[in-house]
């Protein structure tokens, strides 16, 4: 959807401000109340009778503790809505820079293509790493039905659970669940698409999802990111290598990565899910632009095969006033940090995403 978009957040930064300056006053107001009230007790002669205090006192008392209570929660409020409105500011910053850099990417792919067209044409890298040259089991379709219905009862199992964490917070129309299943940690984020066909969105996802260029560039610009394309079983399954790593870290996570799609009852849904490398005998693939590297003194980084389950849903409204789009999966919740940095990596890819496939999410204006 082209055109300029308004930030649609539950706070935006207006309506944060207005209720931070609505809690000062109310702060100011019950310490004011607060000072009478102490001030008032204090003056007071002390009353001795033989039955304890009076009625008087007691109501005094009792209001002083409503006071005091009061007073500390919302002190409390005020500074969760600091915090959230750091938080909110924060991530604008990070958004807009994004998109900025996202922009730089798109035109450097442009740029890229052109060039392309004016060179003879060549054969596709991807043409080496066939399984047959990489010494690795076929993929059969059997196969990859077997990985469908295992993980399509995974997802059904997780959209129907009841211990779900439902947040919120929507950001530029997102809204997310997750739960802790053990040491995964599992999550689906969400959005309505008015006025797009299920048919539509999928087709267009799957063109981005299965081209290593505009799968590269759903990551963040820190993160290196590889798509080899093995093996193509039929037009609704295909097979390949993801190598992901992160900045600063001397390993490459890699996954022999299954990619589906298929029909259900509510309409259509894509499933990524990793496959075990040493039953299909699949050791990796050597890509032609690390070669030359083999001589410098940088180590190799270390391989970590890395479980990958990840999956997206689309489903029509009854009405057919448009599309709900689910994207969801599970990581491995290695600890806070590395939860809170995929968490965040996964709401950049969906916006990235849906920027390739639905058209710009925001439009800069100096």
């Amino acid at each position: 959807m082209r055109g300029d978009v308004i930030f649609n957040t539950s706070l935006n930064s207006n309506d944060m401000q207005e209720v931070l300056e609505e809690l000062r006053r109310q702060e100011y107001t019950l310490a004011t109340q607060h000072s009478v009230l102490l001030r008032y007790v204090q003056s007071r002669p002390p009353v001795a009778t033989l039955g304890g205090p009076t009625a008087s006192v007691r109501l005094l008392h009792e209001r002083y503790v409503q006071a005091t209570r009061e007073k500390e929660k919302q002190l409390k409020a005020n500074a969760t809505l600091r915090r959230m409105h750091s938080q909110h500011l924060t991530f604008h910053k990070k958004l807009a820079a994004a998109s900025v850099a996202q922009e730089r990417e798109r035109k450097s792919e442009r740029d890229e293509q052109g060039r392309s067209q004016e060179e003879p044409r060549q054969e596709p890298e991807s043409s080496s790493n066939s399984p047959a040259s990489l010494k690795m089991k076929p993929v059969t379709a059997d196969a990859c039905y077997e990985v469908i219905r295992a993980a399509y009862a995974e997802v059904c199992s997780f959209r129907t659970s009841r211990d779900l964490y439902t947040s919120n917070a929507e950001v530029l129309g997102w809204t997310h669940r997750y739960r802790l299943e053990g040491e995964k940690l599992q999550y689906c984020i969400c959005k309505f698409f008015p006025g797009r066909t299920v048919q539509e969105i999928s087709d267009r996802g799957w063109a981005v999802m299965t081209k290593e260029s505009s799968y590269k560039a759903l990551h963040s610009r820190g993160m290196t990111s590889n798509l080899h394309d093995i093996q193509t079983v039929n037009e609704d399954n295909r097979v390949f290598c993801r190598e992901l790593q992160r900045p600063g870290q001397n390993a490459i996570m890699k996954t022999l990565l299954l990619m589906s799609r298929f029909e259900t009852e509510d309409g259509l849904m894509t499933i990524y899910r990793a496959l075990d490398h040493e039953k299909f005998r699949f050791t990796g693939v050597v890509s032609p632009k690390n070669e030359g590297k083999r001589t410098s003194r940088v180590p190799e980084p270390r391989v970590v095969w890395l479980d990958m389950f990840a999956w997206t849903s689309f489903e029509s409204r009854s009405d057919g006033s448009g599309v709900d789009f689910h994207f969801g999966g599970e990581m491995k919740h290695f600890s806070a940090d590395n939860a809170k940095f995929w968490m965040m990596e996964v709401l950049l890819m969906a916006l990235r995403w849906e920027s390739r496939t639905m058209g710009p999410l925001v439009t800069l204006h100096s």
